[in-house]
Parts: structure tokens; C-alpha cells; sequence
């Protein structure tokens, strides 16, 4: 009689397949709340399977956040960074970005009163990596707008700055998207906020 063959999957396929669950029960329950064995139980895996791809429960979460990020933002980052589009055409995936990916991220991510410290450390950490990955493709758009004579020019925006204002209003919006958290302000900001207060440091007197 012929032996069943496993049905064994690809090493890609078994990766990608334990950093969506891990994505899915870190959203859920927070970082501090999900074990190595949750993971596993999941997908009914071994130890022995999940160290083979992951040195550690960090390890495999930073490979989930790394994922959403990249599957968030890579295609619109490109565009940006693209010089057959013109900055018209670019300006609605820059909104996209600001109130689609980012408020994603923020709605999925926002540091909870019962969450541990540890857990708001990773959300924060991952949105730094988040605005990190957009500064040189902001900075490429901005320069655009200003070549194009969409951006006011009395800035002093130059090859030289560009990434200097493209960091500055990244972290600035992270500022105010996460003002209650850090301090005792009792005003709220979200991103429609963000994108009205960015729209009007760049664009008066268009």
C-alpha cells in the first residue's frame, strides 16, 4: 500500500504563514498577553518549527510589524519617489497615506490604558519605523511640489533641507496624533488634523 505523502509546506509559505498569526493574535491581545505557544497552537506547530524561522517571540513580531508596513506602504512610497508622475497625481496618494495608512495604523496600534508600558514601547517603535520609511520618499514629493511650483517657495526648501522638513512634519504629525499620551493636555488630535495643519505650512500662498 502507498504510503500518504505529508503535505509539507514550502519554507516561505510555513514563515509567512506564522507572522500572520502572530500579527492577528498581537493585534488582539497585546504584546505581553501572546506566548511562542499561542502562536504555535494555531497552527498546531512545534517548538522545534518556530525556532527554526524565529529566535524569539520579539523576533517574530517585528517580522509581522515589518510586513504590515511594508505591504501598507511600499506601493504608495514608490509612487511618490517616481519622477513620470507629477505632484498632482501624487498628492492624493500623500492623503491616502496620511489618513488611510497612518490612521490605520493608529486606529489597529493606539496605546491603551490597560495595555503594559512594554506594549506601548513595541506600537511606538513600529510607528517610528513607519515614519521613518516614508521620510525620503515625502522629502522626494515635497521637493517636487516646490520644482513645480505647488509648494510655496518662501520655505527656503532646497536639495540640501528637503529631509530635514520631511522629518520634521512626519514626527510632527506623530506629536500630535499621540499628544494625550505623553502629556497632561486635555486637546485631542487625529489625522484630518495632521493633514489640514501639513496642507497649510506647505501650501499658503499657492
Amino acid at each position: 500500500m502507498q504510503q500518504l505523502k505529508k503535505n509539507i509546506k514550502k519554507p516561505e509559505i510555513r514563515r509567512k504563514e506564522l507572522i500572520d498569526v502572530a500579527f492577528r493574535l498581537f493585534t488582539e491581545k497585546g504584546y505581553e498577553s501572546v506566548s511562542v505557544r499561542d502562536i504555535l497552537d494555531e497552527v498546531n506547530g512545534a517548538p522545534g518549527m518556530f525556532y527554526y524561522y524565529f529566535k524569539s517571540k520579539q523576533d517574530i513580531y517585528l517580522a509581522a510589524m515589518e510586513d504590515y508596513l511594508n505591504e501598507r506602504l511600499e506601493r504608495k512610497c514608490k509612487i511618490l519617489e517616481d519622477d513620470s508622475i507629477s505632484f498632482d497625481e501624487k498628492k492624493e496618494v500623500y492623503r491616502s497615506l496620511v489618513t488611510e495608512d497612518i490612521a490605520g495604523y493608529v486606529n489597529r496600534f493606539q496605546p491603551q490604558k490597560e495595555h503594559s508600558i512594554a506594549d506601548d514601547a513595541y506600537k511606538l517603535w513600529d510607528f517610528v519605523q513607519m515614519l521613518n520609511k516614508m521620510s525620503k520618499p515625502h522629502a522626494k514629493f515635497i521637493l517636487q511640489g516646490v520644482q513645480e511650483g505647488k509648494i510655496s517657495d518662501d520655505l527656503g526648501i532646497t536639495v540640501e533641507n528637503v529631509e530635514a522638513f520631511a522629518l520634521y512634519s512626519l514626527y510632527g504629525a506623530w506629536g500630535l496624533i499621540h499628544n494625550g499620551t505623553f502629556t497632561d493636555s486635555q486637546s485631542e488630535f487625529d489625522v484630518t488634523d495632521v493633514y489640514k495643519l501639513v496642507h497649510s505650512i506647505f501650501y499658503r500662498n499657492i
